[in-house]
């Protein structure tokens, strides 16, 4: 059993992510522990600050990162963490992002440090998206409620042809309680594509750990579920392919089922 990471800034020296070679190489061996067989490279992409200029250097440093990971058995994939901002119809119309590699993907975000805008911040921008040719999706959903989470607005985002994406590292609480609470409720309520790592450092609270958060979440919830959310769905993404968030909870009769076999 493999995993796949469709959000993680390995690449060194170009956003807030590994800050040098060394920190990278780290963190692919840690990745590797983890068992991740694919990493797609995010870096930020901030519209009305970064240039064409710019996202060249990106893809080529992802393709620097592509050259070290074959020392650890890993595929790297090119793509962005697209910050819809307030300049962000400037970077769609100029092609200024890097979609997941030959797919119509790209991981978008908004402002963390802000309780989730209006539908004109946040559905408009979603759409524009969309109406360039791409599937947005929405990285880390659980951290933009600061007042709880809206249930409509997340099936309302599914709806419109949304992927939701969460940190594997919020069901630790690394982003806080808020964060891990509301983490927990999208995967009760099976409103999580895809859950990624979001790796930033290879010490600390932001490196890979998807083998750890799958043991910790298949102890409750389904374990094909899980297997699901950290594997088959980004492996779909990858391949362009559709797919759907998922339920995973058990039956009262499954998990009565476990608990007798551990007796």
């Amino acid at each position: 059993m493999s995993f796949i990471d469709i959000h993680g800034h390995y690449a060194w020296n170009i956003d807030d992510g590994m800050p040098s070679y060394e920190d990278a190489r780290k963190a692919l061996e840690l990745a590797r522990e983890n068992r991740i067989s694919a990493i797609v490279a995010t870096p930020h992409v901030t519209p009305g600050v970064h240039t064409k200029d710019d996202i060249h250097d990106f893809i080529q440093r992802i393709d620097d990162l592509r050259m070290l990971a074959t020392e650890y058995n890993i595929d790297i994939l090119d793509g962005c963490e697209l910050f819809l901002n307030h300049d962000y119809q400037k970077a769609l119309d100029q092609n200024l992002f890097i979609p997941i590699e030959n797919t119509q993907y790209v991981l978008v975000e908004f402002d963390v440090r802000k309780e989730i805008g209006n539908e004109q911040e946040i559905e408009e921008r979603l759409y524009d998206v969309q109406f360039k040719g791409y599937t947005p999706i929405i990285a880390h959903v659980e951290r933009y409620f600061k007042n709880g989470l809206d249930i409509e607005r997340v099936n309302s985002f599914i709806e419109s042809g949304c992927i939701i994406q969460v940190n594997a590292t919020s069901f630790l609480g690394y982003h806080g309680k808020q964060a891990k609470k509301i983490a927990f409720q999208l995967l009760d309520e099976g409103l999580i594509h895809v859950i990624a790592t979001d790796t930033h450092r290879a010490t600390g609270s932001r490196k890979p750990c998807l083998n750890k958060i799958f043991y910790l979440l298949e102890k409750k919830y389904n374990y094909h579920a899980i297997h699901t959310l950290m594997s088959e769905n980004p492996l779909h993404i990858l391949k362009n392919e559709w797919l759907e968030p998922v339920y995973a909870r058990e039956s009262f009769f499954k998990k009565l089922a476990k608990k007798l076999k551990s007796k």
